[in-house]
């Protein structure tokens, strides 16, 4: 297995699978979705995470909702070994039933929504979000943060809510002028944020999970540009925090070239 990193009291693999790409979601362009979207059938997302799990990653992460979950749960229950970190849907006002139902697949952990806890931010309610950790804190399960602007993880810190983890993506998509909802072909990815980010992850008290640390695949030109973003990203990031990269396995052994870039980051990281 992989090193792992402490959420909780479970140990997950420093590299953990993301599964956009499952849905067609490749924050790059209509091509990519629609090549991800023919590409993944059940089948091959169930092969693809048999990979994942050779390839010694442990844990998998998803939003809380179908069909993802269903999916998730139909591998698991054939036999995958795969943990789920859940997310929580985007929505304040539906959290508790959709944190209800996700509860009934078996999650290893839950985070809070990146959009959810940036909503709150960018409306001024903000000091909702303790409310809604300890809704999660409440289900005896592993509970966690995720957001795009630096300035809610910074809130959380300042303010004690001290969750299990954080999950911080390097690019702000939440910024009003960037998100896919004003330019469908895809967001603005401002490499200026990745700095910002990697500081604020360096300082927060709790494991972190960093997002889009290639880019949505914009950091792809050719594998040795893939190996130094996961070179960057361990080298930016305190000791066990990791990394969460969605995979599309149609043209290379995607898991089996994480994992090993991924141990080399760490080795490299602690200086070995």
């Amino acid at each position: 297995m992989l090193p792992t990193m402490k959420i909780g009291d479970i140990d997950v693999t420093r590299l953990i699978v993301g599964t956009n790409p499952f849905t067609g979601k490749s924050h790059l362009d209509k091509k990519t979705d629609d090549d991800m979207k023919s590409y993944f059938s059940e089948e091959k997302i169930f092969e693809m995470l048999k990979k994942c799990e050779d390839a010694g990653i442990n844990s998998v992460q998803s939003r809380g909702s179908m069909p993802v979950m269903g999916i998730l749960s139909k591998y698991r229950a054939s036999g995958g070994k795969l943990l789920w970190l859940a997310q929580t849907g985007k929505s304040y006002s539906t959290f508790d039933e959709e944190l209800d139902e996700l509860m009934k697949h078996s999650p290893a952990a839950v985070c809070i929504h990146g959009e959810l806890a940036d909503d709150l931010y960018m409306a001024g309610e903000i000091d909702k979000l303790g409310g809604l950790l300890e809704k999660i804190r409440r289900k005896n399960i592993p509970c966690g943060i995720c957001a795009h602007f630096p300035e809610v993880l910074a809130y959380s810190e300042e303010k004690g809510l001290s969750p299990d983890y954080y999950m911080a993506s390097l690019y702000n998509l939440s910024q009003p002028d960037r998100s896919h909802d004003v330019d469908p072909v895809g967001e603005r990815f401002e490499v200026s944020d990745i700095p910002k980010m990697y500081k604020v992850i360096r300082e927060l008290s709790a494991p972190t999970v960093a997002l889009k640390i290639l880019g949505a695949g914009r950091r792809c030109t050719d594998q040795n540009e893939v190996r130094n973003a996961f070179i960057e990203a361990f080298s930016s990031m305190k000791p066990g925090d990791g990394v969460l990269v969605g995979m599309f396995d149609k043209y290379d052994d995607q898991p089996m070239l994480n994992a090993r870039y991924t141990k080399e980051a760490i080795r490299i990281a602690e200086g070995k």
